[in-house]
């Protein structure tokens, strides 16, 4: 079996690499092309930036050129593996694999789906959508991310979704020089935040900046930016420099696998940048909790008030994506009465986050409160614990699963 991996940046590398691994200690031949780029990079353009790790024979009795990676391959390939799908270059990729060599198309996820709202559900419409509708399967991390998937979703896609745990790789090996990079200080502790992008984001830069208030002398602090956030032109007032003065900007994608080990403390919204955390013991703070994204995120007048606090939280936007006439066919298309759904599979989610995790507050008390134990929640965003044995079971699904 003859397969193609494709990675247009650090994080989705990250999610590949694993894969290509494993694949070195099979008889598969498999053609890795990738990015180390924090930017997305589009492979015909940035031809020159683009790597490649390559196992097997080449074959010697036809050319196979692709014209949208911009390289000719190896062999025929039988199957291809993406970790991104709804935009371009992958759109493009995906076409052209399916229509020219008649390719098997596996997406591998990137983030667990771990609870739902308005914006979740128009994403994963799109998988109804050429091309996106020509993959074949999705490698998902989890039982309970499968079934918030159906959710937005219907039955229809429960058999393309094969649960395999998260193939992704969190550990660094360049701790000593990232603590030069980045002037780390032993006499303080650091505190790792990851930034949001959704409706919230306002109340996330408030809960920052009184942090970086009461932790002057005794922490530093690191603001994790969401990918593209600097670049964006909503936010690109922002950065260069950050609002708030002693919090560091970690730009590089790069960087964050040995910051996230660096960090003692991770305060995040609940979502799957918790499983730095996990894979590296870090004491987790749920930022959800003066947040409250799931309850803004179901609100359709959060939406349709264009109050533009986020990036998607529009109801002009995604009418304009989805070619919709007037509000009515908006509320239409996102299926209110899915909305109670997700409440209800959201509140069993926040409920366990929030038991196994330590809430921010606004006195900032957390930081005295000792890290909680959270194996309860780890079976939300991983089926198998981070066994490591992801990619082992999506090579044994290439081998044998199709025709089951």
């Amino acid at each position: 079996m003859n397969i193609v991996l494709y990675a247009g940046d650090r994080k989705y590398y990250s999610v590949l690499e694993p894969l290509a691994n494993e694949l070195s200690k099979t008889n598969f031949n498999y053609f890795f092309y990738f990015t180390k780029s924090t930017q997305l990079l589009f492979p015909s353009v940035h031809e020159h930036k683009n790597m490649f790790d390559y196992n097997g024979q080449t074959s010697t009795d036809e050319e196979y050129i692709s014209e949208t990676l911009g390289v000719i391959l190896p062999f025929k390939p039988d199957v291809l593996l993406v970790a991104r799908e709804r935009w371009q270059p992958e759109q493009s990729i995906i076409n052209e694999f399916k229509h020219k060599w008649n390719c098997k198309i596996g997406c591998i996820e990137v983030s667990s789906h771990l609870s739902n709202n308005i914006e979740n559900r128009l994403e994963m419409l799109s998988r109804y959508n050429f091309p996106q509708n020509q993959i074949d399967y999705f490698f998902e991390h989890s039982e309970w991310a499968k079934q918030r998937r159906i959710d937005c979703l219907d039955e229809s896609f429960r058999d393309k979704i094969i649960v395999v745990g998260n193939t992704r790789s969190f550990k660094s090996n360049n701790i000593e020089s990232l603590k030069e990079k980045y002037k780390i200080d032993s006499n303080k502790q650091q505190i790792l935040f990851w930034g949001v992008i959704n409706t919230t984001r306002k109340i996330a830069f408030e809960a920052l900046e009184i942090l970086r208030n009461k932790t002057k002398d005794t922490h530093q602090i690191f603001y994790k930016c969401y990918p593209g956030e600097p670049f964006n032109e909503r936010f690109q007032k922002e950065f260069n420099p950050f609002p708030i003065e002693g919090v560091e900007v970690i730009y590089d994608e790069n960087d964050i696998y040995g910051m996230a080990e660096i960090c003692d403390t991770h305060i995040a919204a609940a979502s799957s940048v918790f499983n730095f955390a996990f894979v590296n013991n870090k004491k987790i703070i749920n930022l959800d909790s003066v947040c409250q994204a799931s309850d803004k995120m179901n609100d359709i007048d959060v939406y349709i008030q264009e109050t533009n606090n986020g990036v998607e939280d529009s109801a002009r936007f995604w009418m304009n994506v989805w070619k919709l006439n007037n509000i009515e066919d908006f509320k239409k298309l996102v299926d209110l009465k899915r909305i109670d759904i997700f409440k209800k599979t959201n509140t069993e989610y926040i409920n366990c986050v929030r038991e196994n995790t330590i809430d921010f507050d606004w006195d900032c008390n957390f930081l005295n409160t000792p890290k909680k134990d959270y194996s309860t929640l780890i079976k939300y965003f991983d089926e198998y614990n981070f066994n490591e044995n992801a990619s082992k079971k999506i090579i044994n699904f290439l081998l044998n699963g199709y025709n089951n």
